[in-house]
């Protein structure tokens, strides 16, 4: 890797230089590389067929809004990320966006992730707020899998003096997995709200193109907590105390656990016939993942006192069986059937 950038993507400077960007899969650094864009372009073909198919059966375009919303979100979140945050940075990819900072297959994570986490826990009918954290749980857990697995692959690389990533959880800044709990919890909220808008066509319209904006503003209102304990930049260290991320680390467990445990005490059978068409890729996501923690599995036992392998973060891969453990189970249960 070149010293110029910790991130080799950054040292392309034909890329940096394009708004647009081709690599040959053979220059890829691993084919892994190939096998996450190839599970998450199955992902989005997956999710439109399914969103099409789901509003011609009930009716409406609730799930067509939601498959937007999910993309719409997601393409304003990493862009806006990229220019402010800078904590990390994408390894290459076949397709690359925007300077090389955008991968074309990130831009497919929201709509195809996303909005299966949503079409599934759904599945429950729960009251707004309620199914809004049994979303964020559950994408939660399955994100936490992506998290672990991508850095000790070149998938993407944290700036470990960046003090936005503290603090690290088996190389994992806790700060990534709170954001992608609390903000999915914002946006499910939001999306349901802007779906119940159904019928007054200018006010939906309205709310489709200011719900990515909505959605940062209510994640940012549920971070707080966090951030009261684990940021020390303004406004935070204005506070009476001290940064602390042990208690910062607390609240994330405390909230993430608690989100855990109301989807384990309203869970029922849901009412509604197995819907195998859902089932598909968030299968082939757990699958997929589990080869390349296979793929890796050497390198999660190479790590340094930093839990760096050549340059690259090490995740957690107890963390990682655990939580795919989980997510199949919930997938699993979430699609019993009714004569079951």
């Amino acid at each position: 890797m070149s010293n110029d950038h910790i991130a080799y993507a950054m040292n392309n400077e034909a890329a940096v230089n394009s708004l647009v960007y081709f690599n040959a899969p053979s220059d890829l650094l691993s084919a892994t590389h190939l096998g996450i864009e190839f599970i998450l372009l199955v992902g989005i073909v997956l999710s439109i067929k399914h969103a099409f198919g789901f509003d011609k059966l009930k009716g409406g375009n609730e799930a067509r809004l939601t498959l937007l919303n999910c993309f719409l979100y997601g393409l304003m979140m990493d862009i806006l990320s990229y220019y402010t945050v800078e904590n990390f940075w994408h390894g290459e990819f076949t397709v690359m966006f925007l300077y090389n900072r955008l991968p074309l297959y990130i831009a497919l994570f929201y709509p195809s992730f996303m909005y299966h986490a949503i079409m599934t826990i759904k599945r429950y009918d729960f009251t707004p707020v309620k199914e809004a954290i049994c979303i964020g749980f559950f994408a939660g857990l399955m994100y936490l899998i992506f998290d672990n697995t991508g850095p000790i692959l070149g998938w993407w690389i944290w700036d470990r003096n960046d003090a936005t990533t503290l603090p690290y959880i088996s190389s994992v800044p806790l700060t990534s997995y709170h954001w992608f709990f609390t903000f999915t919890i914002a946006f499910s909220f939001i999306n349901r709200w802007v779906l119940s808008l159904n019928g007054q066509k200018g006010k939906q319209i309205a709310a489709i193109i200011a719900q990515p904006t909505l959605t940062i503003l209510l994640g940012s209102l549920i971070f707080i907590p966090y951030n009261l304990f684990g940021k020390g930049m303004p406004p935070y260290d204005m506070l009476p105390w001290d940064k602390s991320l042990s208690l910062a680390t607390m609240v994330h467990v405390l909230s993430f656990s608690a989100a855990g445990w109301l989807f384990l005490i309203n869970w029922r059978k849901p009412k509604y016939e197995r819907d195998t068409l859902l089932m598909v890729f968030p299968f082939l996501y757990l699958v997929g993942h589990v080869y390349f923690n296979i793929y890796a599995y050497d390198k999660n036992f190479a790590s340094d006192s930093l839990g760096m392998v050549n340059e690259f973060a090490a995740g957690n891969l107890v963390a990682v069986i655990i939580a795919t453990v989980l997510s199949a189970t919930i997938l699993l249960l979430t699609h019993t059937r009714t004569s079951d």
